[in-house]
């Protein structure tokens, strides 16, 4: 369960340091636009390289896809910790199976969204 919680909230800071990035990136670029606008004359703004810099951050992000990631291990972790809390309700074979199919259910639903994205 940690280990999930963790690749989440890595995850989730990824994003939100990618798309900060990408947002100075183009704050960067409309500035160098707007100043080409203004000022003609200067014909050595960076505009071109910084569009395909923001460009590419955009496309790193999804790419990686680091808020689904996030959704999926927050979501796996959860279940993780209901399946924790029943442990001790477990007072029978029955009750023991149902438990693991119930665990094997939450992995195996984690690992089919890891699959579909890989596949992507």
């Amino acid at each position: 369960r940690l280990w999930y919680a963790r690749k989440a909230s890595r995850n989730k800071k990824s994003a939100g340091t990618w798309i900060g990035i990408g947002v100075v990136v183009y704050l960067f670029s409309a500035t160098s636009v707007l100043t080409h606008i203004v000022e003609p004359a200067w014909t050595l703004l960076p505009t071109d390289p910084l569009i395909v810099i923001a460009s590419s951050v955009l496309g790193w992000v999804q790419i990686k896809k680091f808020n689904e990631l996030a959704a999926s291990y927050t979501l796996t972790a959860h279940e993780i910790g209901i399946l924790q809390n029943r442990i001790g309700e477990i007072t029978s074979e029955f009750d023991l199976s149902e438990f693991i199919n119930d665990s094997e259910l939450a992995f195996s639903r984690e690992h089919t969204q890891w699959v579909a994205r890989a596949s992507n």
